[in-house]
């Protein structure tokens, strides 16, 4: 098929190839970060504490600090490696939902959520929440390594961070085009 066949094929199901690439490479980097997420958490106690201590020892040297106690770096690490997983897991949600116009959440007969965008945020939160409390129940189970309910609400605060974030940013977009956002009722 040529590309000018494949562009009036996606023209009349009025599907965004665009959209498509956009979708599968924010998925594709969405899963590997999950899957990075799932090999630091099966790290034994001994692996990760040497991880640990390998990235404060460049931290006091890039720094010019003297960081001797690795929990505040694990616990920032904890937060951070979540809200670069909501930020990609939002726009992966969002790709999709823009995808094709014909199967979007306008036309769903039952709307629990004013827009769009509030639909893609409680997705992301829905999902990176579930990776979390996964993260520290595959914890459970590696040698020396416990899992937490404090590490789960770590990790939310990476999440609600970037969610927050995202929505302040969304808002800033609208007013600055002088768009308000498409609202369900």
């Amino acid at each position: 098929m040529t590309t000018e066949r494949i562009r009036n094929a996606a023209h009349e199901k009025e599907i965004s190839i665009r959209y498509i690439l956009l979708a599968v490479i924010f998925w594709i980097i969405t899963v590997a970060l999950i899957v990075m997420i799932f090999h630091f958490s099966g790290q034994s106690a001994t692996q990760s504490s040497n991880t640990s201590n390998m990235v404060v020892n460049i931290i006091n040297e890039v720094l010019g600090v003297d960081i001797e106690d690795d929990t505040v770096i694990r616990k920032v690490a904890h937060a951070t490696e979540f809200a670069i997983l909501t930020a990609f897991t939002f726009a992966a949600l969002s790709s999709t939902n823009k995808i094709s116009n014909k199967t979007s959440y306008a036309e769903s007969p039952v709307k629990l959520m004013r827009s769009d965008n509030e639909m893609n945020i409680v997705f992301t939160l829905w999902f990176t929440i579930l990776n979390a409390i996964f993260d520290e129940y595959h914890q459970l189970f590696v040698d020396g390594r416990d899992g937490s309910i404090r590490d789960v609400l770590i990790d939310l605060i990476g999440i609600v961070i970037v969610l927050i974030i995202i929505r302040v940013a969304f808002t800033i977009y609208l007013k600055t085009k002088g768009k308000s956002e498409i609202v369900y009722t």
